[in-house]
């Protein structure tokens, strides 16, 4: 599940924050606003009432693989794994075949995530002795400490859309702030500075703002703010907790998960934190909300007494549940780049967790392929 991480103390990295909530289903109390013509595409609610997507299995091993990560050309996997016996970085062709072991390595590596070129990766690794952010060309050479931290950590990295800034969370001044550097570890430089936990953080597509949660206020609100980390604003602001922000394609919209009507639900809102909508009204626990690259749908997770699920909904609220198999329990969609697959870890029969494909439509879904 993407949640809302805590972090107690200078050397504690992950915790969760979010308590469960009963299920119960309120009014939205919200005002109806009108919507784009992309909201009401008759045509996307028919391509996904139509479509019963192929479930490909691309990992089977007896370790937990997780994280999987697009590269932005569309051919690779990058994700987490402990085949060798401690967490690693591996990389994969998208049809599953040719995986490597990235950093090869006896400390413990995560975090992925693929330049804008596809030709070099970021990863968090703590074989410095504290957790630090490194980067590799594709192929796992020229390993490098960007960082250079010693005395606290450095997690969650992410890349500028045009790869000359990264972002990441560092607990050096004493709380968990934003920090940037350029992709050769200098000009390291402190976003925010209130005395609360952000994280979360997301470039807009146009490089101009910010978006991130922050629980500065006493619960998780999304705030945002300037590319250069100036003039931070709450976008969100009521007593009930707001995570998981995700820019639309076009940086005109937010995606969001609250649980401001008693159960979490799947929300969208104006860049500008104006006209908040909520998209989903169901029993289940929503969460992980991803945007098509065409900005028309939104892949989530739905999760139930019956297990947790991937479902899509458009911009109008109608949700089709796309998974329905043996995969009882599936976590972190994320979207092929041309938009014709969707990334996931399953577990099936209680195993341990793997990486699956689900082709929505192309040749993949016409052959009805299944790989064991």
């Amino acid at each position: 599940m993407e949640i809302r991480k805590n972090h107690v103390g200078s050397k504690a990295i992950f915790s969760s924050v979010f308590l469960l909530l009963a299920i119960s289903l309120t009014a939205c109390g919200m005002r109806d606003v009108p919507l784009d013509s992309s909201a009401l595409d008759t045509t996307i609610s028919d391509r996904i009432s139509r479509t019963t997507p192929v479930i490909v299995r691309l990992t089977k091993t007896e370790t937990d693989e997780e994280n999987p990560v697009w590269s932005p050309d569309g051919t690779r996997l990058a994700f987490e794994s402990r085949r060798d016996g401690n967490k690693e970085i591996y990389a994969m062709d998208a049809d599953g075949r040719h995986t490597r072991n990235l950093t090869q390595s006896s400390s413990n590596e995560d975090d992925p995530i693929w330049s804008p070129d596809s030709r070099r990766l970021l990863f968090v690794s703590d074989r410095d002795g504290n957790k630090e952010i490194y980067v590799m060309d594709l192929d796992g050479s020229n390993q490098k400490n960007l960082s250079r931290n010693a005395e606290t950590n450095d997690i969650w990295p992410i890349w500028s859309y045009d790869g000359v800034r990264v972002m990441f969370i560092s607990d050096r001044s004493g709380s968990w702030d934003l920090y940037s550097m350029t992709p050769d570890g200098s000009d390291q430089r402190r976003l925010t500075s209130a005395a609360a936990v952000e994280d979360n953080q997301k470039w807009s597509p146009d490089m101009k703002h910010v978006v991130f949660v922050s629980d500065q206020s006493g619960n998780n609100e999304i705030y945002i703010m300037d590319g250069k980390g100036s003039t931070p604003r709450a976008l969100t602001k009521n007593s009930a907790e707001d995570t998981c922000p995700n820019w639309s394609p076009d940086g005109k919209r937010l995606a969001f998960v609250s649980n401001r009507t008693g159960n979490w639900e799947l929300y969208v809102m104006d860049a500008d934190g104006a006209h908040p909508r909520q998209l989903t009204r169901t029993p289940e626990e929503e969460d992980s909300p991803r945007w098509s690259p065409d900005g028309k749908m939104i892949a989530f997770v739905s999760k139930g007494e019956a297990g947790a699920y991937i479902s899509v909904v458009d911009l109008a609220g109608r949700i089709q549940k796309t998974m329905t198999d043996t995969v009882s329990q599936k976590e972190v969609p994320s979207w092929s780049p041309d938009g014709s697959r969707i990334s996931f870890i399953g577990k099936e029969n209680g195993g341990p967790w793997q990486i699956f494909m689900m082709h929505l439509w192309g040749t993949e879904q016409a052959k009805r392929e299944v790989r064991s």
